[in-house]
Formats: structure tokens, C-alpha cells, sequence
């Protein structure tokens, strides 16, 4: 019994049926006897304290006083505002167009063409809130049973897709580098390239990516930018650095900032860590909203540099990897809207420089990306509407090296692609369709079709979704012999959706068929994979306070590479996660997570051929691939959170424990310069997170 699992546990149970000093509210929001999804839920007196209704239109409201009120809100609706003691009694909230006004009836219908289809959304409060995110929304998704990422990364990998298929949008627009920190397999370091602060709410499609997003093969997520904000300034502070936030709200415009700093050496010294001698970071942004009579646009531009020290992997020395990478992000919507009607530009430039220095190895990169689309859409009647449009990609990038001043080399190239697409989606009672074709016209390469069909059923307790898609991208973000190559996916998937207040279940089953080219040491080539997988989930209302999520999925992954085939690394016969959550605004928060999997599978080296021309030793790779597999992976983590109100604002403390019985989860495997012994490289042992998030008045 003195284990810390059982004490937590226990403790968590006692103070569940403790006394409660507030109460919740929950129920479903319909229209049309079908449910409203994405609705603004949030209380008259702490306008902090909101939900974003969820694709069955339910919500949840904690720790709200009786005598206060609710509003329910959204652009094209009447504004509701209901009384709590109402709403305990009755939680299904009733909403009815705003005919008085047809150009925001159509923002709802088209806010997002396709918004019906998401499998998972998150509001900004859910993505600060989840317990194993790190406040961040790239690594909310990693909790989720459709996230099979099998490394401490912030690297969106849906559904069995490899690294890359998996792509982010901010606005609908690529994001072509998603993630800081990718050489850091810590979810502490690893995080989203973009603020969480900026971040309205974030969708994922977990299978079919819908028809507009560009370059999209295997799933994707996309992040918007706040819609509306309210005045606040923000000041976060913790063991691996800080951020300061302001927002300013004007008459039809906002404005908000952001600064960030994260230096990870005092984190590394208190826990000790090993894979990582020095990491910071610097980022900055700034967003501007305006709305007009008939139009809107967003104004957003970022700014990020970071650098590091990493230990080199493949031998057992002291040699270090050395890596600075810089980006900057410009981004430009603009919508028209009329009757029914909607115009739709966005624009983008994004520029990316990195260095890296390895031994007497020096590597200079350069990238430039340019994005373009414009698209018309139209709400016939209330149950059709359709879109088209074109989406264009230029980019450029240019490669230098060196060999200890001995040899050098260069490379540079171009690439773009044009891609003409158009959609439309249907809706008849509680059934829905969407229905999209585009082909990309890429320089250099034969037109490719891609098509994508989703369909969907609902009403007030069940979702199911029915989706096949085929699907083709181009590699922008690999260097070397990689880049530009043609990827592609064809997917099928069934999954249903079951909800009420207490309970949610979720289970999908999917087929996949990608294509690529692939590094598979020690050799590189085009490979097939074909994945089979089946996810379960379920979130649990224990008590008023006390909530448990569990999920798990099977992955049948196998490669066809060079005539032969074999299971791919990511191999796993369940995949286990799951948060025991206690939340009381007024007392503390406290949530546990326990993420548990098999070991991922590798090829081992054989035997090594030394040169005597230039003293080195060839390694000479297994014949069965993926044949060796790594130990079980264990984490288990601790979340504590303190909410205190002072009279400069309020103050959120939390403590974070990664790794909580400091497991051995092997991550790579590297050897001494002769291959003839061989060393495992484990994830992050146990450490701790400090932090402080100051709300000012």
C-alpha cells in the first residue's frame, strides 16, 4: 500500500465525496431537432468561465453559482440567457435563427465548410485544461485514441500515418513548421510552433482531411484564430520559461500580442536529464481582428528562433548535435459575405532558416513558402450548399554543406503546385454529406485526382460517421532526397459516437493505404504501408468533481519495401491511456494519467566492415527488418493545480510530475564507433514542472 499509485488514487476518492461549494451545468443545445455544435456557452458573471458546445451540441458550465446566469450565443442565433436554477431543471437549450439578419445565419452555416465533421474539437479553456497538454494544442491530441504517436513528441501522427502525412492548418492555411523543439522527445520541450493564447478552437480529422486544406494526405488539424476576445493581460511563468499575453478589444476590432521565452537549463539540471545539454527558444506574435457590415479579415504574423545542444544518438562519444532554426509566419484571411453568399481569400508567407553542426559536418539551410487561395461558396437552401475553389503552393530552398573545410556542397530547387478543387455538402433531417474532388497540377509531375466522401448521422445521444477517401500530397518539409516527393493515402473508416451527460463512447475502425519514400536503415526507397486499426474511448462523470477517460487502440501496421514485407515500428497490440480527474475551481485540481504500450520495433546492426582508407566502420543492418523490439513503454503523471484570487488578479499555481515511477522507456538505440557493443536510449525519467499563470484585473 505505500505505493504512490494507490495513495494518489485513494486520495482522489476521498475528497471526490467531500463538500462541493458550487455546482454544473450541463444539457444540449439544438436547432431544428438537430444539435448545435459550436455554440458559446458562458456565465453573465465570469465571462472566464465558457464552452464551446461539441458536435453532439452538448456543454458543461463548472463551479457556477445558482443565482447567476447563462448565455448561450452564436452569429445568425437569438442570444439566449438562462437561468442556472432553469437549466438544473432542464438542460436542453433551444436556439432559433435571427432572420433578421441572412449574412450572419450564413456565417454559421459556412464558418467552416466542413465543421459537421470533425472527430474531436477542442475550445481554448479545454486545450489550458487537459491535463496531459502542457496547455499546448498540439500535445491535447496526444491523450486522444486517435493519436498514435509513439514518441514524446508534439508531432501530430493520426491513425497509424507516418510522420508527415499529418498536416496542421492555422485558418485553413499549411503551417510548414508545426512544431519547436522536434529534436527534444519531451512533451515539456516538444510543443506547437503557434500560442495557445491566439487559439480560438482546434479540430481534428482524424481520417479525411477535408477537400479545401492543401497538401493534406492522412488527417489533419486545424487550428483557428480567436473570433472574439476580451480584455486581459497574461503573465506565465515556469521552470522552463516564461510568456506574457495582452489582448485589447475594440468596437468591431481586437488586437493581441504575445512574447515567449523558454530556456530548459534549469529543468534539465533539477531532473538531471540526459538527452538534452541545452535548449531555448524566443517567439513572438501579434493577431488583429477587425468585422465589417458584410466582411472580416485577420492580420497575423509570428516569429520564432531557437537553438540547441543535442547528445549524437548514433555513437556512444561525446560528440553533440548542434541545431539553430528560425521561422517566420505571415498569414492574411479575408472573407465577403452576402445573401447566402461567401468569398473567401487567404494568403501566406513563411521563410525558414536552419543550421546544423555535427562533428566536422556543417549544414545550411534556406526555405521560402508562398500560399495562395481563393474560394466562392454558397448556401442554396437549407440543405445544400457548395464550394469551390483553387489553393496554390510556391516554394524555394537552397542547401549548403561542409566536411571539416575538406569538401562542400549545394543544392537549390523549386517547387509549385496549383490545385483546382470544389465540394458540396448535403443535409436532410438528421443525415448529412459531404462530397469533395480536386486534382493538383504540381510542377514537374503527372495531375493527380484526389476524391473524399464523408457521411454522417445524428441525433441527440448518437453520431455516426462513415468516410473513404483518396488523398496525395507533396513533402515540403523533409531536406535532402525527400523533398518534393509525391505521398499518398487511401483510407476507410466507420465510427460511432455515443453521448449523455454522464457518459461519452467513442469507437472507430479504419483501413489505410500509404505510399512514400522512406529511410528504413540502411536503406532508402519508395514503400507501401497498410495499416488496420480499431480505437476505443471513453469519458466518465463519476461524480459531480471527479471524471475518468480511458481509450486504448489496436495497430496492424505492415511494410512492402524492396520485395520485402515486414510489421512497421509502430507495431502495437493496444495502446492504453488513461486520466483520473478531479476539478474544483474553489479547492484544487488534481488529475493522474497512465500511458501504456508495447515496444516499438527497430533492426539491429549485425556486424560492422572497418575501411582502413578512411578509419571507419560500415554497419551492416539485419536482413529482417524490424526483427528487434524495444521494453514496454510506462508513464504515469502527475498534475496538481491551486486557483488563488488576489487582488491584482487571478493566480493559477500547478506542478507537473512526468514519469512518476521513473520507468526505463527505451526511444532509440545507438554504439560504440566498432558497432560491437550496443546502448539504449531511454524517453525523459522522472522530472518536475513548476509554474505560475498570473490573470490580471
Amino acid at each position: 500500500m505505500n505505493n504512490p499509485l494507490y495513495i494518489s488514487l485513494l486520495t482522489l476518492l476521498i475528497i471526490a465525496h467531500g463538500q462541493s461549494f458550487s455546482s454544473d451545468v450541463h444539457g444540449t443545445i439544438i436547432s431544428n431537432k438537430e444539435p448545435l455544435a459550436g455554440v458559446l456557452v458562458y456565465v453573465v458573471n465570469n465571462k472566464d468561465n465558457f464552452y464551446v458546445s461539441d458536435s453532439l451540441g452538448t456543454y458543461t458550465i463548472r463551479d457556477v453559482e445558482d443565482n447567476d446566469s447563462i448565455v448561450f450565443s452564436f452569429l445568425g442565433f437569438k442570444e439566449l440567457i438562462i437561468p442556472v436554477l432553469d437549466l438544473k431543471q432542464n438542460g436542453k437549450v433551444i436556439m432559433t435563427e435571427d432572420t433578421k439578419s441572412l449574412d450572419e445565419v450564413f456565417i454559421f452555416r459556412n464558418k467552416e465548410f466542413s465543421s459537421d465533421f470533425p472527430m474531436k474539437s477542442y475550445s481554448q479553456l479545454e486545450i489550458y485544461a487537459s491535463p496531459t497538454s502542457q496547455a499546448d494544442p498540439l500535445n491535447a491530441i496526444l491523450s486522444t485514441a486517435v493519436s498514435t504517436n509513439i514518441n514524446e513528441s508534439a508531432k501530430p501522427s493520426l491513425r497509424g500515418s507516418s510522420m508527415g502525412f499529418t498536416m496542421v492548418y492555422l485558418n485553413e492555411v499549411p503551417i510548414f513548421y508545426p512544431t519547436k523543439g522536434n529534436l527534444v522527445n519531451n512533451s515539456i520541450a516538444s510543443t506547437s510552433s503557434m500560442n495557445t493564447s491566439f487559439i480560438g478552437t482546434e479540430s481534428i480529422y482524424a481520417s479525411n482531411s477535408p477537400i479545401e486544406f492543401e497538401n493534406s494526405a492522412s488527417g489533419s488539424v486545424d487550428m483557428q484564430l480567436n473570433k472574439e476576445i476580451s480584455d486581459k493581460k497574461t503573465l506565465f511563468l515556469s521552470t522552463v520559461g516564461t510568456n506574457a499575453s495582452i489582448s485589447k478589444n475594440f468596437k468591431s476590432s481586437f488586437l493581441e500580442t504575445y512574447l515567449s521565452y523558454t530556456d530548459l537549463y534549469p529543468f534539465v539540471k533539477m531532473n538531471n536529464i540526459k538527452d538534452i545539454n541545452h535548449y531555448r527558444s524566443y517567439d513572438t506574435g501579434i493577431h488583429f481582428n477587425r468585422t465589417l457590415k458584410n466582411s472580416k479579415y485577420s492580420l497575423y504574423a509570428s516569429y520564432m528562433c531557437e537553438n540547441g545542444d543535442y547528445p549524437m544518438l548514433f555513437y556512444k562519444n561525446n560528440s553533440s548535435y548542434l541545431n539553430m532554426t528560425s521561422f517566420v509566419n505571415s498569414i492574411a484571411n479575408y472573407e465577403y459575405y452576402h445573401e447566402g453568399i461567401k468569398l473567401k481569400a487567404d494568403f501566406s508567407f513563411s521563410h525558414l532558416k536552419s543550421k546544423v553542426k555535427h562533428n566536422n559536418v556543417n549544414m545550411d539551410e534556406l526555405c521560402n513558402y508562398l500560399y495562395g487561395a481563393i474560394s466562392y461558396s454558397q448556401l442554396v437552401n437549407e440543405n445544400i450548399q457548395y464550394r469551390f475553389g483553387l489553393n496554390s503552393i510556391f516554394s524555394t530552398f537552397k542547401t549548403t554543406s561542409d566536411y571539416a573545410n575538406s569538401w562542400n556542397s549545394a543544392d537549390k530547387g523549386t517547387m509549385s503546385q496549383i490545385t483546382p478543387y470544389t465540394s458540396i455538402k448535403l443535409l436532410l433531417m438528421n443525415y448529412s454529406a459531404l462530397l469533395g474532388v480536386k486534382c493538383c497540377f504540381a510542377r514537374n509531375c503527372k495531375p493527380v485526382f484526389n476524391t473524399n466522401l464523408s457521411l454522417k448521422y445524428t441525433n441527440s445521444n448518437h453520431k455516426v460517421l462513415l468516410s473513404a477517401a483518396s488523398l496525395n500530397m507533396y513533402n515540403y518539409y523533409e531536406s535532402t532526397f525527400l523533398r518534393f516527393s509525391k505521398m499518398s493515402c487511401r483510407q476507410l473508416c466507420l465510427e460511432y459516437d455515443y453521448n449523455k451527460s454522464w457518459l461519452k463512447g467513442h469507437c472507430a475502425i479504419y483501413l489505410k493505404d500509404e505510399k512514400g519514400i522512406k529511410r528504413m536503415a540502411p536503406m532508402i526507397g519508395s514503400y507501401k504501408k497498410y495499416i488496420y486499426g480499431i480505437e476505443t474511448s471513453f469519458d466518465i462523470q463519476l461524480t459531480r468533481n471527479l471524471s475518468w477517460t480511458i481509450s486504448n487502440f489496436y495497430l496492424n501496421t505492415n511494410y512492402s519495401f524492396r520485395g520485402k514485407t515486414f510489421k512497421g515500428e509502430d507495431y502495437l497490440k493496444y495502446f492504453i491511456k488513461t486520466v483520473l480527474n478531479y476539478e474544483n475551481l474553489k479547492l484544487w485540481n488534481m488529475s493522474l494519467s497512465l500511458w501504456n504500450r508495447p515496444g516499438t520495433y527497430y533492426t539491429p546492426v549485425d556486424k560492422a566492415i572497418y575501411n582502413a582508407e578512411y578509419d571507419y566502420y560500415t554497419p551492416i543492418y539485419a536482413d529482417d527488418i524490424n526483427s528487434a523490439q524495444f521494453n514496454k513503454y510506462l508513464n504515469v503523471c502527475m498534475n496538481i493545480s491551486k486557483a488563488v484570487d488576489f487582488s491584482f488578479g487571478k493566480t493559477m499555481f500547478f506542478l507537473n510530475i512526468t514519469n512518476l515511477f521513473n520507468c526505463n522507456n527505451n526511444s532509440a538505440i545507438y554504439y560504440n564507433t566498432d558497432y560491437s557493443k550496443s546502448y539504449k536510449m531511454n524517453y525523459m525519467s522522472r522530472s518536475i514542472f513548476l509554474g505560475v499563470i498570473v490573470h490580471f484585473k
